[in-house]
């Protein structure tokens, strides 16, 4: 069932949709707090169960994982001929990932790291909350439709 949010019109979606919409990506963003300023870095991803894992270099998103601080991760897509598009935020607290038995279940996801460099180090996001909006305008998306059909 569709759940639509009275004050703001989007549908919020299932956590099933977007655990779906999480494993269909590559790309997202992570954000954390650094010396007091929320700081948003894009980095490839892959999904262990409902936790985002990410390889990275020493620095700003490793030395938030050693400190299991908060973090946030986002995903999104959209289209602005059809003015559609969704969006899914995973919000929890990053942790260097160091059991030996983790990091080879990782190393079987076949995530190899965008970016040169040294980067052997993992990050895990597991969730507290993990959300989702989709906006739809159906109204403007028939009036596209219609103009695209042969008189």
């Amino acid at each position: 069932m569709r759940l639509i949010d009275d004050r703001t019109g989007l549908e919020r979606l299932e956590r099933e949709d977007c655990l779906r919409l999480l494993a269909s990506q590559r790309v997202g963003r992570v954000a954390v707090v650094s010396v007091g300023q929320p700081l948003i870095f894009p980095v490839n991803y892959a999904l262990d169960g409902d936790t985002v894992v990410f390889r990275t270099a020493a620095g700003t998103k490793f030395d938030a994982a050693v400190r299991g601080a908060p973090a946030s991760f986002e995903i999104d897509s959209f289209d602005a001929l059809y003015h559609t598009g969704w969006s899914v935020v995973v919000s929890g607290r990053a942790e260097e990932v160091v059991r030996p038995d983790h990091l080879a279940r990782l190393d079987e996801l076949g995530l190899r790291p965008w970016a040169s460099g040294d980067m052997s180090n993992w990050v895990a996001i597991s969730p507290d909350h993990i959300s989702g909006r989709r906006v739809v305008d159906l109204e403007r998306a028939r009036e596209l439709l219609d103009d695209r059909q042969p008189n």
